[in-house]
């Protein structure tokens, strides 16, 4: 019988120090915790842990609100406790973040992005909406809050686009977070967030006696609209995120896990930063959802470890959304999108602003894509990040991805093709991670097909590659990616 593999689903920061307690709910000892990042509703589930929040102070940005404020693709900061199970804890204070809240100047449906006070805001397939049909529905004469996380160039993927006023934050304020660049000194009046000037000259900082510089994330309020006249953002409160949030800054020692976009990556073992958080990565790094080769600028993933006072040490790394490795031919092209054949197998393969690479020729040998898959479901269709027109394992047919549905000895699933894996052709036949041979058995037995763990929150399924033979549709070597 398979053990499941509860796969934390994170985003931004989060983090966990030991701590001694009694029994919640009958499962035994807790450790406080604090946790950002981007909730599922039931209580609050973050970071793979359904923190009940019954009896939580909450509040959006920090205006009080109730549990039912709290919703799909928030970016949230939560501090509590964890029960020793991992999965299942109390929260005592939830906090949800927004990145900006305005009127849009711009909005590209073809693209799915848009300018709100000079911040660049991208959507995508995991985009929750509030009070919108979708993307379409969004114009340039309507409010709306964004939550989601930044890249390497301070644009913002979007997690949810909040359009129903009661809903948001305060609806009376247009308001940026973002860091603090071009200012003087300390606590200057003029200073840019992004692409967006900033004039604070006479603005309220909280909390009182905070300092802020360049470097500093800040939030920024205009409560005189319209907020912008002449272009220049006119701030009337700056709050400055780390004296505000003290209780979620790590310590020395604790164990801390930060989610979002990677930037600055050379090489692994190697230093980069995730969120904005220094991240140093080791020879015993483990990883889920990907490999070490899958670390690039731009993807989305989970850093865990431990934070040494000035560096996130990692000693594992999760990929946010299982990366989809695919070869094959190209059997149709259009100027966005073009269909992978792989072993007998159509693959829907898109690109967009991120992907590296261009929508290849029909009838290449061999073409390598890296990317995820979109939802829902069906049809299958994967978002490149990266397409190169050269691949490897001899140019053979080959699909990367998560485990679905699992006969034992027999067949797996990925990317919803039953794939008959019951006697690959190479020797050895099955290998796990690190390239030593398994048995047959011994491979199924350590594939655990998508589920719902104790706590109900989706874990994905095992990753697993099938390298198939020249010209046909059987396995010839079957691999675990993690």
């Amino acid at each position: 019988m398979n053990t499941p593999r509860f796969v934390f689903l994170s985003a931004l920061v989060a983090f966990t120090f030991a701590g001694c307690g009694g029994g919640t709910g009958g499962t035994g000892a807790t450790s406080s915790t604090v946790s950002i990042g981007v909730m599922q509703k039931g209580s609050v589930i973050v970071n793979g842990v359904r923190f009940e929040d019954t009896a939580a102070n909450i509040s959006i940005d920090d205006t009080p609100k109730t549990d039912a404020a709290l919703q799909n693709g928030m970016v949230v900061k939560v501090a509590g406790t964890v029960n020793v199970d991992g999965i299942n804890g109390s929260a005592q204070r939830v906090k949800a973040l927004i990145e900006v809240r305005g009127t849009p100047t711009s909005v590209n449906p073809v693209a799915q992005s848009l300018i709100l006070l000079n911040q660049t805001v991208f959507a995508d397939d995991q985009t929750v909406y509030s009070n919108l049909a979708g993307f379409a529905a969004i114009d340039t004469s309507h409010l709306i809050e964004v939550h989601g996380l930044r890249n390497a160039a301070g644009e913002i993927r979007a997690t949810r686009i909040e359009a129903n006023q009661p809903q948001m934050g305060d609806s009376t304020t247009d308001e940026i977070r973002g860091v603090v660049s071009g200012g003087a000194g300390t606590n200057p009046t003029t200073f840019s967030l992004g692409a967006q000037a900033v004039n604070a000259t006479g603005a309220v900082i909280v909390p009182a006696g905070a300092s802020y510089q360049n470097g500093s994330v800040v939030e920024v309020f205009c409560s005189l609209r319209p907020c912008t006249p002449s272009s220049v953002f006119l701030a009337t409160r700056v709050k400055v995120e780390d004296a505000q949030d003290t209780a979620f800054q790590p310590a020395s020692g604790q164990r801390f896990e930060v989610e979002g976009i990677i930037s600055g990556f050379t090489a692994h073992p190697g230093d980069f930063s995730v969120a904005g958080t220094p991240v140093s990565t080791t020879s015993s790094t483990a990883f889920e959802g990907g490999i070490a080769s899958d670390l690039a600028n731009n993807n989305r993933v989970e850093a865990e470890g431990t934070w040494n006072g000035t560096r996130l040490v990692a000693t594992k790394i999760e990929f946010k959304r299982s990366v989809i490795r695919l070869q094959g031919n190209v059997t149709a092209a259009g100027i966005t999108t073009f269909t992978l054949n792989v072993a007998g197998h159509s693959v829907t393969i898109e690109t967009d602003s991120f992907t590296s690479g261009v929508v290849p020729p029909v009838g290449l040998t061999c073409v390598q894509i890296r990317g995820q898959r979109k939802v829902p479901a069906s049809p299958v269709v994967v978002t490149a990040g990266e397409i190169r027109n050269s691949c490897s394992s001899s140019d053979r047919a080959m699909m990367q991805a998560p485990v679905e549905v699992e006969v034992p000895e027999q067949f797996i699933t990925l990317l919803g093709f039953a794939l008959d894996i019951s006697a690959p052709t190479d020797t050895p036949p099955y290998e796990d991670l690190n390239g030593t041979a398994l048995t047959r058995t011994a491979f199924f037995d350590a594939v655990t097909p998508a589920g719902i763990n104790a706590a109900g929150v989706s874990v994905p399924g095992t990753l697993v590659k099938v390298v198939f033979n020249d010209g046909t549709n059987t396995a010839r070597q079957v691999e675990l990616e993690d």
